[in-house]
């Protein structure tokens, strides 16, 4: 990923009265700075040399946050944003055909929510994102919103003019947003909104309705209203340029449960039910997905799926996928020939997945982990116990894990009623930026929750009464 470096310099220029902000990164000592002024010029000079390689290693955080360099930023930001904001409100001024299409478009609308999906859903079906981005453009070619709509094509900041444009004159109050990738972690926020502009590269289009606030332009006609793709990014909202970290509404974020219900026999035969549950972007993505799937793909999914579950297991029926609902729902039933090891008085199995928090690494680590995202999901386990063997010896352990540099928890409960053992995983992660020194701690969580004690299930043959 990076190679050894012997020697390098780099020079910079500029008119002195060009506001030229610069930014070491990394370890100090690697790279030296020289700054002079004199005939209405200033320069900027960096030196660095000897500079030994780093592992290709990946889910790095921002360059910048670990990694030997120089950033700059030639000009005033705050006039360049201020100088954007006008622009695109200039061009969304310049929309008429775009306001009578909205008021068409929203003139049945039950309310404001279906007004917004209805908007959102026209503009995700008829604006082709194309073209460059358009911070490698000058301002003046920021298209008004009715060329846009004519010309059925534009890039991200073509489409937030012309979502603003329509919204506007459907009677609600947008505002533009240009969000980034980056989560609020104190080691990027304190630095990225001041001086790392070219982050914050996505527009979006915020509006307010009855206290809830959506977000627009990075979903589309398969998503759920109040999803975003950029739930728990930073942003900068243009008008007040102010930094801010974009939400998705309660219902609106990235959320998967599963249940797995597992009917046992005596003879080690057993059904087992999978019902999976999609919020947010994963509503969004697996919607769009099975709405766009052909016949022969789908059958190959399935197959896929019920193969993943167990070695030999046998579709009951056909797969289910419900997407006019919210949320989102995928059902099968699988049926396994000794999924269970039956062995004198006793009968043992595994849980139908291994329990993970975070995928598996490398064993060791030089450079820091970089958690960009924040998620929540869920599995719950319901096992009915076979009617001969309803004693449980050994089953998996209430635990709770938590991750170092508060990058996650996983918490597992385990508990009998009657004939049925119910164990519940819940898995979050969050941002974090971990610290090498850390790692070892993450595998050595990820290897206990993958364990054969956090899975295997132990059942003795029941008392026979007479």
């Amino acid at each position: 990923m990076f190679d050894d470096l012997d020697t390098k310099d780099v020079l910079l220029s500029a008119p002195a009265d060009l506001r030229v902000q610069t930014m070491k990164t990394g370890t100090e000592g690697f790279v030296s700075a020289e700054t002079n002024s004199s005939n209405g010029q200033q320069t900027f000079r960096w030196h660095a040399e000897h500079v030994k390689a780093l592992p290709a290693e990946g889910q790095l955080p921002p360059e910048w946050v670990y990694l030997a360099g120089v950033d700059y930023f030639a000009g005033d930001l705050k006039s360049y944003l201020t100088a954007l904001h006008e622009t695109m409100l200039d061009r969304s001024s310049k929309g008429a055909k775009a306001a009578e299409k909205a008021r068409e478009l929203t003139a049945k609308a039950a309310g404001k929510p279906e007004a917004l999906t209805a908007i959102r859903d026209y503009i995700a079906r008829t604006i082709r994102v194309a073209g460059p981005s358009f911070s490698e453009l000058p301002l003046s070619e920021l298209s008004a919103a009715d060329a846009t709509l004519q010309d059925g094509y534009g890039h991200m900041a073509d489409r937030a003019i012309l979502f603003h444009a329509m919204l506007a004159a459907a009677g609600f109050e947008p505002e533009f947003v240009m969000a980034s990738s980056l989560p609020p972690i104190d080691a990027i926020t304190n630095l990225a909104s001041a001086f790392l502009p070219q982050h914050f590269q996505s527009p979006l289009v915020r509006v307010t309705v009855d206290g809830e606030t959506y977000y627009l332009n990075d979903t589309d006609q398969y998503s759920r209203l109040g999803s975003t793709s950029h739930d728990g990014r930073l942003a900068l909202v243009l008008k007040s340029q102010s930094p801010e970290v974009v939400h998705a509404t309660k219902e609106g974020r990235d959320q998967t449960e599963t249940t797995y219900a597992l009917s046992l026999s005596d003879n080690g035969r057993t059904r087992i039910g999978i019902t999976r549950h999609y919020f947010g972007g994963h509503f969004n993505s697996k919607n769009r997905y099975f709405s766009e799937l052909p016949p022969e793909e789908r059958r190959r999914y399935y197959q896929e799926v019920v193969s993943d579950v167990a070695q030999g297991a046998r579709p009951l029926g056909d797969l289910t996928t419900k997407f006019d609902c919210y949320p989102g729902i995928e059902q099968f039933t699988v049926e396994v020939d000794n999924y269970t090891v039956v062995d004198g008085k006793y009968t043992y199995f595994d849980l139908p997945f291994t329990p993970s928090l975070f995928p598996s690494g490398s064993d060791q680590r030089t450079l820091p982990l970089f958690i960009s995202y924040q998620s929540h999901s869920s599995i719950r386990t319901e096992i009915e116990l076979p009617p001969g063997y309803r004693k449980v010896a050994i089953a998996p352990k209430s635990e709770t894990y938590n991750a170092p540099g508060g990058g996650g928890k996983a918490l597992m409960t385990m508990k009998q009623t009657g004939d049925k053992c119910i164990i519940t995983h819940e898995f979050d992660t969050s941002p974090a930026i971990i610290d090498p020194k850390d790692y070892p701690a993450m595998l050595d969580l990820e290897a206990n929750l993958g364990r054969k004690a956090s899975r295997v299930f132990l059942l003795e043959k029941s008392s026979s009464i007479f």
